[in-house]
C-alpha cells in the first residue's frame, strides 16, 4: 500500500496541526492510527555505498522501515555518507552534503535525502546524504510511538529558532560538520573543488544546517547553504557566513515562524540569504508532489544555486 506521506511525517503533521489550532492535541486518535498503519520493518538497502565518517556505533544498530513507498531509518549510531554522483564528464567541481528530517528520531532517506540527490547529481552536483546519529527509539510500535509523542506533544508551532534540545542535536551538528571536512579532504577523489562544497537540511536537517552554518572551522565551513523548513539556533551570524537559501511554507504547522528570522538575522549582518514562502505545502513534504507550488522548491533551489555560481543552467 502506497500512503500520501511517510507515516512519521503525517504523524508529525497531525498533532502540530491541532498544535496550531490552540488546542491540546488528542494524542489517542493519532495513536490509534500510527499503530493501525505502523511503518514496516525492511532489511537494510544493499545498493547504497556508505562511507562510515567515524568508528563510533555501527550500522547493525540501525532500523530502516517503509510506509510502502518511501524508506526512513532511525537509531543511527555511526554517522556516514552515501554518495550520489553525477554520470562521468557531466560534474561541475560542486559538492553538497543532504541532511534529511525526521525529528532526530528517524530520517526520510528518499524524500529529504537520496531522491533529491539524484535530481542534482543529474545537474552535475556530487551530492552526500548525510546519515547523522539520531535518539534511541524503541524497535516496537508501541514504545516508538511513546518516544513520537513525547517529542511532538507539546510542539510550540510558533518558534522563531529552534527550542529541540537531546544529545541528538549536538551529535547531529557534530556529524554535520565532520562531513564537510571529510568532502573537503576528498574533494580530489571526487573532482570537488574544495571551495564549492554546500550543506542542505530538511527539517531537523534544517536545525542542523543552522547549527552547522553558525559553528564552523575553516576546515568545516560550508560554502552555501541550503534551510529546507529548519531553524537557527540563538549564535551569532559568524562574520564569514556563507549564501543562504531559505524556504518554508506559510501554513506549516512545526516551523512555519524560524524561517523569516534566518532571513533577517543574515540580512541584518550584511550576508546574502533568498528567501521563499510557499502559500501551502505544510511540513515535511521534501520532494513529495501535493499539487501545490512548493511541489517546484527544487527547481527554485537549483535556479539560485545556478544564479550564485554553483550550478550551470539547463
Amino acid at each position: 500500500m502506497k500512503y500520501l506521506a511517510s507515516m512519521s511525517c503525517l504523524l508529525l503533521t497531525l498533532i502540530a496541526g491541532v498544535a496550531a489550532a490552540a488546542q491540546a492535541p488528542d494524542l489517542k486518535a493519532y495513536e490509534a492510527f500510527f499503530k493501525a498503519h505502523p511503518p514496516q520493518k525492511i532489511a537494510a538497502p544493499a545498493d547504497l555505498n556508505t562511507i562510515a565518517l567515524s568508528s563510533i556505533g555501527s550500522p547493525a544498530s540501525e532500523i530502516w522501515e517503509t510506509d510502502g513507498h518511501w524508506r526512513t531509518v532511525r537509531d543511527v549510531t555511526q554517522p556516514a555518507l552515501l554518495p550520489v554522483l553525477p554520470q562521468p564528464g557531466t560534474a561541475n567541481g560542486t559538492a553538497l552534503i543532504i541532511a534529511p528530517g525526521g525529528g532526530f528520531l528517524n530520517l526520510s532517506m528518499d524524500t529529504e535525502g537520496l531522491e533529491v540527490a539524484q535530481y542534482l547529481a543529474a545537474r552535475g552536483i556530487a551530492c552526500f546524504v548525510l546519515k547523522y546519529r539520531l535518539n534511541d527509539t524503541p524497535a516496537d510500535v508501541d514504545g516508538y510511538w511513546n518516544a513520537l509523542a513525547a517529542l511532538f506533544g507539546n510542539i510550540n508551532p510558533k518558534q522563531t529558532q529552534s527550542d529541540l534540545s537531546s544529545s541528538a542535536v549536538a551529535m547531529a551538528q557534530a556529524d554535520g560538520l565532520a562531513a564537510l571536512q571529510w568532502v573537503r579532504g576528498h574533494s580530489k577523489d571526487y573532482g570537488i573543488d574544495a571551495q564549492r562544497i554546500g550543506f542542505m537540511g530538511f527539517s531537523a536537517g534544517g536545525i542542523t544546517a543552522m547549527n552547522v552554518a553558525t559553528a564552523y572551522e575553516p576546515a568545516s565551513r560550508p560554502n552555501f547553504i541550503g534551510v529546507i523548513y529548519g531553524a537557527m539556533p540563538q549564535r551569532a551570524v559568524p562574520s564569514d557566513a556563507p549564501p543562504a537559501f531559505i524556504l518554508v511554507a506559510a501554513d506549516d504547522p512545526l516551523l512555519g515562524y524560524a524561517a523569516t528570522p534566518i532571513f533577517d538575522a543574515w540580512r541584518a549582518a550584511g550576508k546574502s540569504a533568498e528567501l521563499h514562502v510557499y502559500a501551502n505545502g505544510g511540513h515535511g513534504f521534501g520532494t513529495k508532489k501535493q499539487g501545490k507550488s512548493s511541489d517546484h522548491w527544487l527547481e527554485d533551489y537549483f535556479n539560485w544555486l545556478v544564479a550564485e555560481g554553483w550550478a550551470k543552467g539547463q
